[in-house]
């Protein structure tokens, strides 16, 4: 049973990380379309802004799976995902045609913080020094 325990924090550290790393990926693909997005959104400067968030995505997603110096990607991936969300899952301005899709959207995203925030405690955990008795 231990082996199962020890098994489930890695694993689950990588999930989050893969949805970050394929996201990226994935706006690579589409940049003209997300940049035009986020203009749309009201973002200045869209494609420089695009850039930054896959890099961001890439980087630190890719360093979830990895297991390397997942504190940091844990830190950057939940301060981003604070006015990510609330930009651009603002479900209480939506329409009623986007009200659920918004709604749904924001609860996956402030779950997907909840992880974040599980991998920046279990590796303050993990890397803490031993008390001295």
């Amino acid at each position: 049973m231990r082996h199962v325990h020890t098994a489930t924090y890695p694993v689950g550290r990588a999930l989050l990380g893969l949805l970050f790393l394929v996201s990226g990926l994935g706006k690579i693909a589409g940049f003209d379309a997300v940049a035009g997005w986020m203009a749309a959104a009201g973002l200045p400067v869209a494609p420089a802004l695009l850039v930054a968030t896959i890099a961001l995505e890439t980087v630190a997603g890719a360093m979830l799976v990895l297991g390397v110096r997942p504190r940091w990607a844990a830190a950057a991936l939940a301060v981003f995902l604070v006015p990510t969300t609330l930009l651009f899952h603002a479900f209480w301005n939506a329409g009623a045609e986007s009200y659920q899709t918004e709604l749904t959207s924001f609860l996956k995203n402030a779950a997907i913080l909840g992880g974040m925030l599980l991998v920046l405690r279990q590796e303050a955990t993990r890397t803490a020094p031993a008390k001295a008795g």
